[in-house]
């Protein structure tokens, strides 16, 4: 049987490399979290997303990934398919 990814994680977050560029990558962790856990609250499939925003389940998926950052515009479809709305803040 396999390792937990937990136990991965947090084996690999130990090489100060993998660490620096996990933190990197900390908002396009966080921006596709959010975009995935909007969409389980709409209560939809990535192909649902998809026909509602015009386009195919690859790129909803590629949305969801954060990886590369989606374009506002992109993200503005996406909220409108899920009935919801884009908010940006700069803290």
């Amino acid at each position: 049987m396999g390792r937990k990814m937990s136990e991965v994680k947090k084996e690999l977050l130990q090489d100060k490399e993998f660490h620096a560029e996990y933190i990197g990558l900390e908002d396009e962790f966080a921006l596709a979290a959010q975009l995935i856990d909007a969409r389980k609250k709409a209560h939809l499939t990535q192909d649902e997303v998809a026909k509602r925003m015009g386009t195919t389940q690859s790129v909803v998926a590629r949305l969801e990934s954060g990886h590369p950052l989606p374009s506002l515009r992109s993200l503005k479809r996406y909220a409108q398919a899920v009935n919801g709305k884009v908010e940006i803040r700069v803290a």
